[in-house]
């Protein structure tokens, strides 16, 4: 794979860039709103406790400093706050992977995929690096930045995955090849599965069918995995209770018996409290911690709340736009490297948009699936990043890009007739 070709800026793709800050923009707008009350409540519990130990400790009068403050402080920017901290670093890391040639992160996708697996493996020590929640130990605490592995490694996945499809594409027919492949998919998928996340395990398993799709794999292999994995999903269920009942809780109310979750009823209310076009950004009353989970994996309900029909149209043609430019850059790529991967991390991203649009919806079981780019979240945030790096990167290098700009005289001849940068006429006007 050669990787010499350097990659100018004005030839990536402007209209995906933009419809992925737009959705950073508005995601923002929505989490800051919908965390706003809880973040004021933490913040004030905080320094309650702290004002209970330090009456215990004797020191009264800082803890009448700090009980008064509980009552006065605005905590409501908490979680906006570091919201935005890992937007920053989710773009610088989206610059990065844009600036590189993706030929060269696909020579190094083996040791990403190790790294990965080394990361889901460690999860299942009693290192003090391992965060639990709800029960649940799915993230890593490495020198303060808290992340869940299985993010980073779907995408690490994609890269190995485009990599050798193309590299095997001869010996794909032989089934030996085939499951080769698949078992290394399957590692991941499989410590994700254990870990107790299947709905991140299921939608890895749909992104690397994808992959084999595009790699032109046969059906046959394709239809027996697939009802391999089904067997296995099944199985899963039977080992892990509580995921049956929530299939019931789902499934019952479609035939008359019992009620929805109280989260899927919320969210339903969410979106019918905002009609037409929205209560506006900052007036959800779901928010008041009716709606669990209402600026993260359920955010798509408040966005609906304060924005209306009209808004959750607008941000669902946001991300088709955002598909249609993936698929674009796909068909355009410069070689089968970069139509796997571009095809394979478009497909990733729609399918988390997808499937968190259909639990907001009632229409699918909740699986604890963030929307990119709009959910509160760090690892997945910034991972989906760094996926639109590489969808940029690609798009640089495309037939459309290359049409543009044949030769690098011409680039650089074009950009001097850029505005604000030389020969433009509309320098002109900005000089006056």
């Amino acid at each position: 794979m050669k990787s010499e070709v350097k990659i100018h800026w004005l030839q990536i793709d402007f209209l995906l860039l933009f419809s992925v800050l737009l959705l950073i923009v508005i995601g923002a707008a929505v989490v800051f709103s919908a965390s706003s009350f809880k973040a004021d409540n933490l913040m004030q519990q905080r320094l309650q406790k702290k004002a209970v130990a330090a009456e215990k400790a004797g020191d009264m009068e800082k803890a009448a400093k700090l009980a008064a403050k509980a009552k006065t402080v605005d905590g409501s920017a908490y979680y906006i706050k570091k919201q935005a901290g890992k937007i920053f670093v989710g773009l610088l890391l989206m610059m990065l992977v844009a600036s590189v040639p993706y030929e060269r992160w696909l020579g190094l996708s083996p040791l990403f995929l190790l790294a990965s697996i080394f990361l889901l493996a460690l999860l299942f020590t009693p290192l003090p690096i391992v965060v639990s929640r709800d029960e649940a130990s799915r993230w890593l605490n490495l020198f303060g930045f808290t992340f869940q592995p299985s993010d980073f490694a779907r995408y690490a996945l994609l890269l190995f995955l485009a990599r050798f499809l193309y590299e095997m594409r001869e010996m794909l027919s032989d089934w030996r090849a085939f499951l080769m492949l698949l078992g290394v998919a399957f590692v991941v998928i499989g410590l994700i599965a254990v870990e107790k996340d299947l709905g991140t395990a299921a939608m890895v398993t749909l992104t690397v069918f994808v992959m084999f799709w595009f790699a032109g794999v046969k059906s046959g292999f394709l239809f027996l995995t697939g009802m391999s994995f089904f067997a296995l999903a099944l199985i899963y269920l039977q080992l892990n209770h509580y995921m049956i009942q929530r299939m019931i809780t789902f499934i019952g109310p479609l035939f008359g018996h019992g009620e929805p979750s109280f989260q899927i009823q919320q969210s339903l209310i969410s979106f019918a409290l905002g009609g037409a076009v929205g209560v506006g950004i900052g007036n959800s009353v779901q928010k008041y911690e009716f709606l669990p989970e209402a600026y993260k994996d359920m955010v798509f309900s408040i966005l609906g709340e304060e924005l209306g029909f009209i808004g959750t149209v607008g941000v669902l043609l946001l991300f088709a736009l955002i598909m249609y430019r993936g698929i674009r850059i796909a068909r355009s790529a410069p070689n089968e490297y970069g139509r796997l991967l571009a095809g394979g991390i478009t497909a990733c991203i729609m399918l988390y948009t997808v499937i968190n649009v259909a639990v907001a919806l009632a229409l699918l079981p909740t699986t604890g699936i963030p929307m990119p780019f709009i959910s509160y979240g760090g690892s997945a945030l910034i991972s989906h990043l760094i996926g639109i790096g590489l969808l940029l990167n690609i798009s640089a290098r495309g037939s459309d890009s290359n049409h543009r700009y044949e030769t690098g005289e011409t680039y650089r001849s074009r950009v001097k007739t850029m505005p604000f940068f030389g020969t433009s006429r509309m320098n002109n006007f900005r000089r006056r």
